[in-house]
């Protein structure tokens, strides 16, 4: 075990060599280092230098491998740069520590990343369901991702089933209808999330709250054609628009 002497050489080493100028205070521990390491690397997240925020949050877990908090934020940055495998074993180690609400939506996000619907649905849902109101306030755009990735899964699903009975597998498109409407009431200007939502009213044969999504797809994004196609088929076909509740 080293002593008090040659730790401090070596934090004082580290913090002249990466030219860490510290405020108000000395690191006198590992321990202590290891915290402002990964607030750097917060930091650099936040201002998009995700390879030095890496760098700093990997030391950061050199220095005191029971930094958790280092973990969680690795994690974030490796979803950043695009390897969900190696941000899942991640945030794991924190998850494990924490059952964190917010660490089981980025595990489900990145496994929907890799594919893995079975792991993306449970940690998703699990996570969203547990989150108190105040956290899904201040994290709206992330909730807001979590409910359109449910719905994009179960929207998905009937590519991989076989209809053997009609409407056998529409608690799918029930889902997915029910997760992308949660989606759009935190971001009502997404045009492709409503596009989406009208195929699942399609498909279910609710024609007027199809046409209703066209119409509102339109609004955001006038210059799209196919909207604007959709709308006059639709009407000309007799659907009348209805409220699709978001």
């Amino acid at each position: 075990m080293e002593d008090n002497k040659n730790i401090q050489e070596r934090i004082n080493d580290f913090l002249k060599e990466n030219k860490i100028n510290i405020t108000g205070g000395v690191i006198t521990s590992e321990r202590q280092l290891s915290s402002v390491l990964n607030n750097l690397a917060m930091s650099d997240l936040e201002k998009g230098k995700t390879d030095k925020a890496l760098y700093f949050t990997e030391k950061s877990i050199e220095f005191n491998e029971k930094n958790y908090n280092a973990y969680f934020t690795k994690g974030l940055i490796l979803r950043q740069l695009s390897k969900p495998s190696e941000a899942i074993e991640a945030f794991n180690i924190y998850f494990e520590k924490t059952n964190d609400s917010l660490t089981s939506i980025y595990m489900g996000l990145s496994y929907a990343e890799l594919g893995d619907i079975d792991n993306a649905l449970d940690y998703l849902r699990k996570g969203e369901k547990n989150l108190e109101k105040e956290e899904k306030e201040n994290h709206e755009s992330l909730i807001c991702a979590a409910y359109e990735c449910i719905g994009n899964i179960y929207l998905n699903k009937e590519s991989i089933v076989e209809f053997t009975e009609r409407d056998k597998y529409s608690i799918n498109y029930k889902s997915a209808v029910k997760y992308y409407k949660m989606s759009l009431k935190i971001n009502r200007k997404n045009y492709d999330l409503i596009n989406r939502l009208a195929a699942c009213y399609y498909h279910l044969e609710d024609y007027n709250k199809t046409l209703y999504c066209y119409e509102q797809a339109a609004k955001i994004a006038p210059d799209n054609n196919m909207y604007l196609e959709a709308i006059k088929e639709m009407k000309e076909a007799g659907a009348k628009s209805e409220p699709a509740g978001f």
